[in-house]
């Protein structure tokens, strides 16, 4: 038998109706499936209509959470679809969601990226492998990584952020000697996430002249520190220690060899 509307009422939550069916409370919609479908009183409904009907307001609802996750930041579209998944296991309602939300450009991975990116340089902390990781951990495509990178890190951009993190690193290194304070640079550009491409020529612009000098005299404070750190060992061992913690701390042979000479001396 065919049904009818016979009451819309609205709830208390604005935006949200009650709809009646011969007489009884049937389903809730949103004002948006309200319109969406043109309910009104008199309008005769089947099951199908309202099964229907159930589903489009359970996807407005969704929607309406979703837009609430996105209010204070950009999301990816694994993040929303994360988010969504705690709400519901409805899999057809998040892929509506979903799809609403491109159509409306509130969700975009690719603008997700740019931006992403943009931030990252402005910060000059980090390089493009660096940006790579973190994008990938948030399920963002190869392509879409690359093609923000391209955009917006070229590589005149990546070695200027590099040099200016390797000068920072060499004068935080200033107590090593000038191999150490290198390879420890080196060592952290690479966990920052700069390639090993463009790392050399980053070194070759970063200004090492202070550690250059300094070698000689700090050398023989390390020196003195680690031999009378083995002086309760024989002799030969407290050279051959020595010099292996000496060589481990990046100085030359040269001067390691003449400091311990000068150490057995005393």
């Amino acid at each position: 038998m065919p049904k009818s509307i016979t009451k819309i009422e609205a709830q208390k939550r604005k935006g949200r109706f009650n709809v009646y069916v011969d007489g009884h409370y049937a389903f809730p919609v949103s004002e948006e499936v309200l319109i969406k479908f043109r309910l009104f009183k008199g309008m005769e409904v089947d099951d199908p209509l309202i099964e229907k009907l159930k589903a489009a307001d359970n996807v407005s609802k969704l929607h309406n959470r979703a837009l609430n996750y996105l209010a204070h930041q950009l999301r990816t579209e694994n993040e929303v679809r994360t988010k969504l998944a705690e709400i519901t296991e409805d899999q057809d309602a998040i892929d509506a969601v979903i799809a609403k939300l491109k159509d409306q450009q509130l969700v975009n991975d690719q603008k997700y990226a740019g931006s992403y990116v943009r931030t990252v340089v402005r910060e000059g902390k980090n390089g493009p492998n660096w940006i790579r990781q973190r994008l990938g951990r948030k399920k963002v495509a190869k392509p879409t990584i690359e093609a923000a990178l391209a955009d917006f890190y070229p590589v005149d951009q990546v070695i200027e952020v590099g040099v200016a993190v390797a000068q920072n690193l060499i004068a935080h290194h200033k107590q090593d000697s000038e191999k150490m304070a290198v390879n420890k640079t080196k060592e952290t550009l690479v966990r920052r996430g700069f390639g090993f491409d463009v790392i050399g020529e980053i070194m070759t612009q970063v200004d090492t002249s202070e550690l250059a000098g300094q070698d000689q005299e700090l050398i023989g404070k390390v020196a003195e520190k680690y031999w009378q750190k083995y002086a309760k060992l024989e002799k030969y061992q407290q050279l051959q220690k020595t010099k292996q913690a000496l060589f481990r701390k990046g100085f030359a042979m040269d001067d390691i060899s003449q400091v311990l000479e000068s150490l057995s001396a005393d």
